[in-house]
């Protein structure tokens, strides 16, 4: 065989080669763990062990793999567990993200005014909790606690910085016009992405993907946890999505629910899973956006009525979460700006 023939055939080899490496990138399915640091009761900060064992079981199967995660914290938590936020928030593959303020409270009752000086307070904890003599962090995600939030709460993360919102459920909980949406979208007229945590149909049923709500609420077993993650991942795989799930360290952190965690981490990096922060699946989705050439955020405030589009100059009670009326200037809208009632 001539010299020339050899080159090319080793160039066509080495085309095919990049070819399939390149279609085996594409094909890698993308993970968030959102992990919540959670405490029995977040104000004793004796609880620092208690804390600190369950959350380092959950972090240490994906430290000792090098993937990354999003630790999202309570502002109970930020100001009573310092130790704890500080010790795994430090660390470079993880990313800290605001949980709210209080376990289990409703944002969507609360005033602007009120939502804005317990959010600001919450942030400044989490971020003040850093080593001595490196770089504060800079907290840019968030998700309410029970799902609920309003159109303020759109506002005031708008201005305190936030960039992503991670309080949606996908198909179940989402904003107009985006309940097929399993990767994250811009909320319109705000520089702000909504983050939608994966669902699973049982018997007709679309399961969000929490530890807490299938042990609490639905009663799944951890082997039954585990068959419901498995299945999730696969047919993410094959659709081509995300898969956007939580764990609570009280939870996971522990027991047979930490096996099935386990269990669900190998399964998907024998997949050849990509694990990324919630702030890097946004940054994803922003790239992606960018190479369609889709409209860029207006960052806007809103003017009318994201369900009728009437103007509604003044009104700020567009309710996340729970069901409202459209009174104030939407005289011929009565819906909710959501299609789910129960923000749990």
């Amino acid at each position: 065989m001539s010299a020339n023939r050899l080159i090319y055939w080793g160039c066509a080899a080495l085309i095919i080669l990049l070819v399939i490496s390149g279609a085996s990138l594409a094909k890698q399915t993308v993970v968030n763990l959102m992990i919540d640091l959670d405490a029995p009761d977040p104000t004793i900060s004796v609880q620092n062990a208690t804390v600190f064992n369950s959350m380092n079981n959950l972090m240490s199967v994906i430290d000792s793999k090098g993937l990354n995660a999003t630790i999202y914290v309570s502002g109970d938590i930020a100001s009573y567990q310092r130790l704890p936020v500080t010790a795994f928030g430090s660390r470079s593959n993880h990313e800290l993200a605001l949980n709210g303020i209080t376990k289990d409270e409703i944002l969507a009752h609360m005033t602007y005014a009120k939502q804005e000086a317990l959010l600001k307070k919450a942030k400044d904890s989490i971020e003040a909790a850093y080593v001595c003599g490196t770089t504060p962090m800079q907290v840019v995600g968030f998700r309410p606690q029970s799902f609920s939030q309003n159109n303020d709460t759109f506002k005031i993360l708008e201005s305190l910085g936030f960039q992503y919102d991670a309080g949606f459920k996908a198909g179940v909980l989402y904003l107009p016009d985006h309940k097929k949406d399993t990767w994250p979208y811009p909320i319109e007229n705000y520089s702000i992405y909504a983050v939608p945590v994966s669902t699973y149909n049982i018997s007709g049923e679309a399961v969000y993907l929490s530890d807490r709500y299938v042990k609490e609420d639905k009663g799944l077993s951890a082997s039954k946890w585990y068959d419901l993650l498995a299945s999730k991942f696969d047919e993410s795989a094959q659709n081509g999505e995300p898969m956007i799930v939580i764990f609570n360290n009280l939870i996971s952190g522990s027991g047979d629910y930490f096996g099935a965690y386990k269990d669900f981490i190998d399964y998907a990096t024998s997949k050849n899973a990509r694990f990324v922060t919630t702030l890097e699946l946004v940054k994803i989705t922003i790239a992606e956006n960018a190479n369609e050439k889709l409209p860029a955020l207006a960052g806007v405030k809103p003017s009318a009525c994201p369900t009728c589009g009437q103007k509604m100059e003044g009104a700020s009670n567009l309710t996340i979460g729970v069901n409202v009326t459209h009174k104030e200037n939407c005289t011929n809208c009565n819906k909710s700006s959501l299609n789910a009632t129960n923000p749990k």
